[in-house]
């Protein structure tokens, strides 16, 4: 079963930087356009996320479900950093499942698919709560290469193509500011577009 979700908090932090925009664009020795080129940056990196449907910003994300549920839960997320399984049992308390309880992993698809083990036994939950049970997940990139741990799972590592096709649409926007009509900047270009298909996860 397939489970669309809601983001719940996200990351202030930019997988990609204004210094790197400000590079790309040759601006880095001035600072008058920082705020539009903030703009345009936060646009791009939402532009291409909703494109490609990946997560480019760190985010935490919850699913909530009435009950329990058997077999293979999909969620609509890539990439899935980590998942925690909550619930409300009878008495109205929160509860965390235990890690060794259930299983989790990305597919090839591009979901993350979470499953119970054996030993799970569904314990009783608050009945009629349209959130008794409640699927945890962080999503996100690495943003930093540099950071502890980054680089230690190679499909959490911010993709390059990304990378450019946010700074080639941040760019356009922002050398072509000054466009006399609309559809002007609504023009995406062609490399960015040939960019975020190669990149973008069919859901």
């Amino acid at each position: 079963m397939l489970k669309l979700i809601d983001v719940i908090a996200e990351s202030d932090e930019r997988p990609v930087t204004l210094a790197e925009l400000k590079k790309h664009v040759h601006a880095a020795d001035f600072a008058d356009d920082d705020e539009q080129l903030e703009i345009f940056l936060d646009a791009a990196i939402d532009f291409v996320a909703d494109r490609t449907s990946l997560t480019l910003r760190r985010s935490s994300w919850r699913v909530d479900r009435c009950d329990w549920w058997s077999g293979c839960l999909q969620i609509l997320l890539t990439p899935v950093r980590d998942v925690t399984v909550k619930y409300i049992d009878a008495a109205g308390a929160e509860q965390t499942v235990a890690a060794d309880l259930y299983r989790w992993e990305r597919t090839a698809l591009g979901n993350a698919e979470i499953r119970f083990l054996d030993a799970f036994a569904s314990p009783a939950v608050k009945a009629d709560t349209f959130n008794a049970v409640q699927i945890e997940l962080e999503a996100g990139f690495d943003q930093d290469p540099n950071m502890t741990g980054a680089g230690d799972d190679p499909e959490l590592e911010f993709p390059p193509r990304a990378r450019q096709a946010v700074l080639m649409l941040a760019a356009s926007w922002y050398r072509n500011r000054e466009a006399v009509a609309e559809t002007d900047l609504k023009v995406v270009p062609l490399a960015a577009e040939a960019l975020m298909g190669q990149l973008r996860v069919y859901r």
